[in-house]
């Protein structure tokens, strides 16, 4: 049963990011090195603190059609590779996601306490938890973190697949005093980060499972969302091999903009075969 009192026992959220002063972390590029201006300051973890112009708003990727309000205890988790009860293990090359969030209007203070909602496709693209991919039982590559005091969550997964009409993604929904709306229907605070191109293309020719589904033909430059929501700037830069694993860092600036016009995206806004967003 979803726990309906989720967002309601978060009622912290009024003191997101305000760790003040000298103790604010850095805004971080997206390999997570830190952006330096004219007049910095060192912070707790080594990083430098900036001011706001360094911290424009992450833009709006479309939640898509298969979001699910996965906000049960059991989803609150960094390791989304299995079910909740642990079978399922999704087969794919390991991939460590690290997010850093930060208040665009608080001065780029960590954002601490929001719920961070990811989900994305198997190594065959398939989604889980969706009744229209046969999947209802399960929940394999979903889950949630809350961000802590330096604004950060990690998750353990693997590397998406691929399907029709769509580049190599993956969703994240947050959730936070900007917005904490859980429905269907509303897309804002919500963004998809992506893959080199050429990683891509490598991992779909030669690395199983992922040659089974054979190349995407929908590259990074004619998929929608990254090419014109996201404006090529949510690509995310990997650290590591097909072998041992990837790792990334990628922060993210509240509240999302949607300048791009791309719209919330509701469930109705693609899929497979569709040829759109999803």
């Amino acid at each position: 049963m979803k726990d309906s009192t989720k967002i309601d026992r978060r009622t912290a959220l009024g003191a997101f990011g305000l760790l003040g002063g000298s103790l604010m972390l850095a805004c971080k590029t997206d390999s997570g090195a830190s952006l330096v201006d004219a007049a910095t300051s060192t912070g707790t973890d080594g990083a430098t603190a900036t001011g706001d112009a360094a911290c424009a708003a992450t833009l709006e990727g479309e939640v898509g059609p298969y979001f699910a309000d996965d906000s049960a205890d059991g989803f609150n988790r960094s390791d989304i590779t299995a079910n909740l009860d642990g079978s399922e293990v999704q087969v794919g090359i390991p991939l460590q996601l690290t997010f850093y969030l930060y208040d665009a209007q608080n001065g780029c203070a960590p954002y601490v306490g929001a719920q961070v909602d990811i989900w994305h496709c198997n190594a065959a693209g398939v989604y889980s938890d969706i009744s229209s991919e046969g999947t209802s039982t399960e929940q394999w590559l979903r889950g949630y973190q809350v961000t802590d005091s330096t604004g950060k969550i990690s998750f353990t997964t693997i590397f998406p697949g691929w399907y029709q009409g769509r580049t190599t993604h993956v969703h994240l929904r947050i959730r936070s005093s900007y917005d904490e709306d859980a429905g269907l229907s509303d897309g804002t605070n919500t963004t998809q980060v992506f893959f080199a191109q050429t990683l891509i293309d490598t991992i779909a020719t030669t690395i199983s499972p992922y040659n089974a589904e054979g190349t995407n033909p929908t590259t990074n430059a004619s998929d929608r969302v990254y090419a014109q929501q996201t404006q090529s700037q949510n690509q995310l830069s990997l650290t590591g091999d097909t072998t041992s694993g990837f790792s990334a860092t990628f922060a993210i600036y509240l509240p999302i903009d949607d300048s791009s016009g791309s719209g919330s995206g509701g469930p109705g806004s693609g899929g497979p075969g569709s040829g759109s967003a999803g």
